[in-house]
């Protein structure tokens, strides 16, 4: 049934992930916020927040975000043969993940911020086998330090370039002298524009605040306890699954989930120093989790089973959203 469906792309299952994008995530079913709260960020208070006046627009950008982040998902495990079929289970279970809470659903800085993530773990894919690295390598830098500037705490994923380097074999130093003057670019870029068009709401010390902010409080409910308990107890039997597998994989596809390991490492220590709501330290979580749960299933023969435990996954995520 349902795992049949996303076994394989097929348009259908582009237009189930299209339509719960727009059921969730645009709000036309779910009651979300009416609009983002006022961050510290400054770029992101700066350029975004003007856009968010609009409700509307609001709905279309953050919706449309989230379906390009889960397409984009799947393009890296298929596209880098990190799974050796066509399959869409990244994009579902991306979406579920993390459209987990209600509490998440519009744009912020750490939402946004992780469409860059997607996109240097894609470059820093890309760069398996190749020579001539270069452009990957200041592509994929430049993109992990641009998600810093826009959410501050996720500086602690800038060492994911150097360790992708390292676990793709691109030692030579040129790569390495090129991913730290393509990490300082974007923060030089935002210095000089602020210096030059006086805007005191750059100020590269501004993007320090985070650090002095208070921790959140948050109170779980009822559905963030069942699907915490769920996806947590699915993602670990995943890990465990993927790590005793790992040696049966093809070298490239061993290399880049020994990569996604480490994001997810770098994840818990990220959710460990900020003081994010609890909410959103979650979020950075679907990109690991989606890639281990993807493996689970597309290993798992017991198709009865897989088609219980999406529907169960799907009712609990429907639940805390409408009853909770």
């Amino acid at each position: 049934m349902i795992v049949n469906l996303f076994r394989h792309t097929q348009t259908i299952s582009v237009f189930i992930i299209l339509s719960l994008c727009i059921l969730i995530w645009m709000g036309f079913s779910f009651e979300i916020s009416e609009t983002t709260d006022y961050t510290t960020n400054s770029l992101y208070n700066y350029l975004v927040n003007p856009i968010l006046k609009s409700v509307f627009a609001e709905r279309i950008l953050v919706g449309l975000l989230v379906f390009w982040q889960c397409i984009i998902m799947n393009r890296i495990m298929v596209r880098q043969k990190i799974l050796s079929i066509n399959s869409f289970y990244p994009a579902l279970f991306y979406f579920l993940l993390i459209s987990i809470s209600p509490e998440v659903i519009h744009l912020s800085p750490a939402l946004l911020s992780i469409g860059f993530i997607l996109l240097a773990l894609k470059k820093i894919l890309s760069s398996y086998l190749e020579k001539d690295a270069y452009s990957n390598v200041f592509d994929s830098a430049f993109l992990i330090s641009l998600a810093a500037l826009i959410h501050p705490p996720f500086l602690i994923f800038i060492p994911l370039v150097w360790i992708g380097m390292s676990i793709f074999s691109q030692v030579e130093w040129r790569h390495w002298i090129l991913s730290i003057i393509a990490i300082a670019c974007p923060w030089f870029i935002t210095y000089t524009m602020a210096t030059f068009f006086s805007i005191d709401q750059l100020n590269l010390s501004s993007f320090l605040d985070f650090s002095l902010e208070e921790n959140q409080t948050t109170v779980l409910n009822w559905g963030d306890f069942i699907s915490l308990s769920a996806f947590g107890l699915l993602s670990i039997v995943s890990i465990i699954e993927l790590i005793n597998s790992l040696r049966q994989k093809n070298i490239k596809a061993r290399k880049s989930y020994v990569l996604i390991l480490w994001i997810l490492l770098l994840a818990l220590a990220y959710s460990y120093l900020s003081k994010d709501n609890f909410h959103v330290k979650l979020l950075i979580y679907a990109v690991p989790l989606s890639a281990m749960i993807s493996n689970y299933y597309y290993f798992h023969k017991k198709t009865g089973w897989l088609n219980f435990l999406t529907f169960t996954l799907i009712l609990i995520l429907i639940a805390n959203h409408f009853l909770f």
